[in-house]
């Protein structure tokens, strides 16, 4: 046997394995994307559960559309839930009044005017 036909198999070997180790990373990948497929499904059926639980379902697609979209801007939150519960909370039956660490005009300084 010749030189060049031992390099001829010995490349014939090396695109065999690499043949064989490319079919075995497509079979981890495909596996991996079903997990996360899985784990995709789970987490959109623990939301889709809490918002029935919350009884959120009674609301139109068009509310909760926009009320998943105004939600969003919570994500960029340290403490979502902390910031929310501070937007909801009731400031009492003062009208007027200003909320502790809001800013309130000045005496002697004259509404906004309507343009």
């Amino acid at each position: 046997m010749t030189r060049a036909e031992r390099l001829e198999r010995a490349a014939a070997r090396a695109k065999a394995a690499l043949e064989t180790q490319r079919k075995a990373l497509a079979q981890i990948q495909a596996a991996q994307h079903d997990e996360e497929r899985k784990a995709l499904t789970k987490r959109r059926l623990l939301v889709g559960t809490l918002v029935e639980q919350a009884g959120l379902f009674a609301l139109s697609d068009t509310v909760l559309t926009g009320l998943f979209a105004a939600l969003s801007g919570l994500v960029t939150t340290p403490d979502p839930v902390a910031c929310l519960e501070s937007l909801l909370t009731d400031v009492g039956d003062h009208p007027g009044t200003s909320v502790p660490g809001c800013v309130h005009r000045a005496d002697g300084v004259a509404p906004a005017v309507p343009v």
